[in-house]
């Protein structure tokens, strides 16, 4: 019994009331993210080997071995 009105008490509590909505909005934008990167990559494939060879470029530039 003492247990029951404990979980109820908790309930009832504001407490983790922000972290909760914090940890539901970023599981929702990681989501959303996912999904939507997945959807990117399989429509438009050549859109990655873009981005890709401009972040090797980049990189290769930064390696140059002078200032």
């Amino acid at each position: 019994m003492k247990l029951l009105r404990a979980f109820a008490h908790l309930l009832r509590d504001e407490s983790g009331q922000a972290l909760t909505e914090q940890a539901i909005l970023l599981t929702t934008l990681l989501g959303i993210g996912a999904v939507g990167g997945l959807w990117l990559v399989k429509t438009h494939p050549e859109m990655l080997e873009a981005l890709d060879i401009a972040v090797r470029s980049y990189l290769f530039v930064l390696s140059l071995p002078f200032p």
